[in-house]
């Protein structure tokens, strides 16, 4: 019987609390929902390139702009960073602003992580805008990817020409070569 009587009063306590936070006298301010600040960024894959970016969204701050995405190393090499070309286009096609930046990232090789990027944007941005990102040149350990006709490649593709590919030319890193890196370590 005891059993009985506190399923009872957890019935009851259930039913006032439901009561109770369904009451308009009770009911808490609503809250309007912050708009959306983030803008979707069309990539243009280089597949001969070793870096991939998947899910760039471009969030703005009160600092400025950020670039939140994922990068995926799709070689053995660890990679150090990335030039970015990122296309403002119009929705007539015309081009608005061109920004161009490198950001250092360590990425080991066969990984993906979710990084954030820093465009310097100036100005405000158009809710009509079109946003495209390329990578323009990748920095590895031992490797420099460049692409070549980056920008004019990530222009075609803005135009809706999907057939623009652009080549690749792989020079070795004079700069961060993992010799020079070990010869450090043991010394």
């Amino acid at each position: 019987m005891n059993e009985a009587r506190i399923v009872r009063l957890q019935a009851c306590l259930v039913l006032w609390f439901t009561a109770l936070w369904a009451s308009p006298a009770m009911a808490l301010p609503r809250q309007e929902p912050t708009p959306d600040k983030t803008i979707d960024v069309a990539f243009f894959d280089v597949s001969d390139l070793p870096a991939r970016i998947d899910e760039p969204r471009l969030h703005k701050t009160d600092s400025g702009f950020i670039l939140k995405c994922a990068v995926a190393n799709r070689s053995s090499e660890q990679l150090l960073g990335l030039s970015l070309i990122l296309l403002v286009v119009e929705p007539s096609g015309k081009l608005r602003s061109r920004i161009t930046w490198t950001e250092a990232s360590e990425l080991a090789g066969y990984s993906i992580k979710s990084i954030v990027l820093h465009p310097t944007i100036t100005g405000d941005l158009r809710s009509t805008d079109q946003l495209f990102l390329a990578i323009d040149e990748v920095i590895g350990r031992e490797t420099i990817w460049r692409v070549v006709g980056a920008e004019k490649a990530l222009r075609a593709y803005s135009r809706g020409r999907h057939d623009e590919l652009p080549a690749v030319r792989a020079v070795a890193n004079k700069y961060d070569p993992r010799t020079q890196l070990l010869m450090r370590v043991i010394h």
